[in-house]
């Protein structure tokens, strides 16, 4: 049982075109990743998405949210991975599936460039 406060897991990726690209490209590129991790869509917009995730165990439930963030340089594509799962142990089903999320990222989606990870450069982007 998780302490009420004890923060919730939650993992943040930011993606960046090499290439422009039409806000909605940048959702409907995601439809590979979402069926390798089994995603069911909740909610779509041309700028945003959430789906829900089963993690390693069936009770866990994990959302996926995908948003399309407009900045100075081009939009950016934002997935961020969050469950109920505590963070004070590292949330450790929770970041493998989000190790699983960059994993197929990086394999899939060529056209779009790591250029931050909440669990390597911290808590929000620079």
């Amino acid at each position: 049982m998780n302490h009420p406060l004890e923060p919730m897991a939650r993992f943040l990726l930011v993606l960046k075109p090499r290439m422009p690209l039409a806000v909605p490209q940048l959702i409907d590129g995601l439809a590979p990743v979402l069926q390798e991790l089994q995603a069911e869509i909740d909610h779509r917009t041309p700028a945003h998405l959430s789906a829900l995730l089963r993690g390693g165990q069936e009770h866990l439930r994990m959302q996926l949210f995908a948003d399309v963030q407009s900045k100075a340089e081009g939009p950016v594509l934002e997935l961020v991975l969050m469950s109920r799962e505590a963070m004070g142990q590292g949330a450790p089903q929770t970041h493998a599936v989000f190790e699983q999320l960059v994993h197929l990222v990086s394999r899939q989606l060529d056209g779009l460039e790591l250029c931050f990870r909440s669990d390597r450069d911290g808590a929000l982007p620079g």
